[in-house]
């Protein structure tokens, strides 16, 4: 019997710009809410941008998810996670949300080796992808209050040099 590790079927690569649309259409007929059902936003986020991250997982050539930020070489800020989206959930109970993490994360690294962390911000009421970021590794640095017609945000950290922990504290 052989034993795999759950994500070994997937490979990861920067997105090409002939995959784009694609994805971008895949991200919106997933039924995303918020910016993620935004055709001109997602365009933006994964164009052509030297300060952009753009890294999708593919299984057997089909595109399964996405992580994307930024990293400003010129720049004194973090590399930040602006979303992480996955297309079905066997991808997610297979641990693809943290691959992508970990993939964003080795590729900050790579483009801005002085930097010190990544960063994510993320509604207070989105308690599953602040579960999903505090194990892998992130931990709440702070909150930022909304306006009076919005969400507060909770700013989360991943140290670049050192590994995450292996018990998050919440």
């Amino acid at each position: 019997m052989v034993f795999r590790r759950r994500s070994e079927e997937y490979s990861f690569e920067p997105i090409r710009p002939d995959e784009v649309d694609e994805l971008v259409n895949e991200i919106v007929k997933s039924g995303a809410s918020g910016f993620l059902s935004k055709r001109d936003f997602l365009k933006r986020a994964m164009g052509e941008q030297e300060s952009t991250i753009t890294i999708v997982a593919k299984k057997k050539n089909e595109l399964k998810g996405v992580v994307n930020g930024i990293a400003i070489k010129e720049q004194p800020l973090n590399p930040q996670i602006n979303f992480v989206w996955v297309k079905d959930a066997e991808s997610s109970m297979r641990g693809l949300p943290r691959r992508l993490i970990d993939k964003f994360v080795e590729e900050a690294k790579k483009r801005k080796p002085k930097a010190s962390s990544v960063d994510i911000s993320l509604p207070t009421f989105d308690v599953n992808s602040i579960a999903l970021y505090s194990f892998s590794g992130f931990v709440i640095e702070g909150f930022i209050r909304g306006p009076s017609d919005g969400p507060d945000i909770v700013i989360m950290r991943r140290g670049l040099e050192e590994k995450p922990p292996r018990t998050p504290v919440v």
